[in-house]
């Protein structure tokens, strides 16, 4: 209830201290669908991405063209299922070593579901343009509706509330003077357990449509939002983007036992021309990086070994970023066909997990076992929550439709420093030597389009 209050008082605040009369504020409505994406938890067995439908109303007060608050209240049922797997694979009994006996095989799942009434806080930055593109961050306070699920063993509370992070990126289009449609992608990562049996924490990601009406406390001498669409600016520019990402660890510690790890990358980036062939470019996007292990470890993660290894793993760790590109590019060539571009980038952890399987052995008096066992570690805790490094980029740009471009280029993103907290690394394995134990490194092809602002 504490947390309730403080958002109530928040709000308040929010629209008494600012000249309302003025200022606009847009009530929508949203639906769709979202994904499941657990934090932490069990580390045997394998969880699902699964889906589950999510529905709101939302009240946004702007302060100004840029500038924002957003809040409301949405019903979501967020689904999770984790697949639980064992099986051992070569038992042989003394005396019959030539003989494959198959060690029994069990495989049953956990199903859970949480129907939460959630409302959200979040502070707006948008870009004036048509179709106008906002991005979003702040918290969410959720309170539990039903709870539903099969489990085995445990005595299992699920949390009455959860507390924690959102992160959003949409877009609205114009559809009449006052009426709007939206787009919006929203990342949610909660920071309560989900229960008292283990230490897992909820997460998901969901896409919705919607409308919306703007104009509510407006100004009669306000601008309208939007202008005729042949009013283009030819300053800024947004750059809508998608790709693969091919990562590997770049660490002074052991890197050539890890190899090649794959991802998305998705975002957008926002062009400021500041000479004809110089512009500043910043943005979001969402990227995966990390790295594969195959090979004998004590570690499922790591290339770690004391004695001889128990292990053998064969796994990917990963780890998810909202990144923050800062970026000078130049447009070179015949009428600019070619860009390079370069700057320093700021990461925002999301999410980190490890998945794969390993094999051990296990012998006893008369028989020998080999274990093979599935795993989706929560790495959350062992990962920083920043990563900061350098970005280069390059590519050619081809004119389709007049107004737009096509990007088609490489970019090779380069992490500075550990990546892993020192806490989590052992003794002989931290920085006595000043060596990095995990850095990110990764090239993505992209493919972006350049889409002109349109003028309000």
């Amino acid at each position: 209830m504490k947390k309730l209050k403080s958002f109530s008082i928040f709000i308040f605040l929010i629209l008494y201290c600012t000249p309302g009369w003025s200022q606009v504020i847009t009530a929508g409505y949203y639906g769709g669908v979202n994904f499941s994406d657990i934090h932490g938890g069990n580390g045997e067995g394998k969880w699902k991405y699964k889906p589950g439908p999510v529905q709101g109303l939302y009240l946004d007060y702007s302060f100004n063209r840029i500038l924002g608050f957003r809040t409301g209240v949405n019903y979501s049922t967020i689904n999770y299922e984790r697949v639980n797997i064992y099986q051992g694979s070569e038992y042989y009994p003394f005396g019959l070593s030539s003989s494959f006996w198959p060690w029994p095989y069990y495989s049953g799942n956990e199903l859970s579901d949480f129907s939460f009434l959630t409302i959200p806080a979040q502070i707006r930055l948008s870009v004036p343009s048509v179709p106008r593109l906002d991005l979003m961050a702040g918290i969410y306070d959720a309170f539990l509706i039903d709870h539903g699920g099969s489990y085995y063993g445990g005595t299992y509370q699920p949390s009455k509330e959860d507390f924690g992070y959102i992160y959003s990126m949409g877009l609205s289009f114009p559809l009449a003077d006052k009426l709007e449609a939206t787009l919006n992608a929203r990342y949610i990562t909660g920071r309560n357990r989900m229960n008292n049996y283990d230490f897992a924490w909820h997460g998901s990601m969901d896409f919705t449509f919607g409308v919306a009406w703007n104009g509510i406390l407006k100004n009669k001498n306000d601008k309208v939002r939007y202008q005729n669409q042949d009013s283009v600016s030819e300053k800024i520019y947004l750059i809508y983007k998608g790709g693969v990402n091919v990562s590997w660890n770049s660490g002074e510690k052991n890197y050539d036992k890890y190899s090649l790890n794959s991802g998305p990358s998705l975002g957008l980036l926002v062009n400021f021309r500041l000479s004809p062939i110089v512009s500043f470019q910043t943005g979001l996007s969402f990227d995966r990086t990390g790295y594969s292990l195959k090979d004998s470890s004590d570690s499922f993660n790591r290339y770690l070994i004391t004695d001889d290894a128990y292990y053998y793993v064969d796994t990917k760790t990963s780890v998810d970023y909202l990144t923050i590109p800062l970026l000078i590019n130049f447009q070179i060539g015949n009428q600019g066909r070619f860009y390079l571009n370069t700057g320093p980038y700021a990461g925002i952890k999301l999410n980190a997990r490890c998945k794969g399987t390993i094999f051990y052995n296990s012998a006893g008096q008369g028989s020998y076992n080999r274990y093979k066992r599935t795993i989706n570690d929560d790495l959350e805790s062992a990962i920083k929550d920043n990563d900061f490094g350098w970005l280069i980029g390059g590519g050619m740009s081809i004119p389709v439709f007049k107004r737009f471009t096509v990007d088609l280029g490489l970019q090779y993103r380069r992490g500075l420093g550990e990546v892993f907290e020192r806490s989590y690394l052992p003794e002989y394995d931290a920085f006595l030597s000043r060596e990095t134990v995990f850095e990110n490194s990764s090239v993505s092809f992209q493919i972006g389009l350049r889409v002109p602002v349109l003028r309000y």
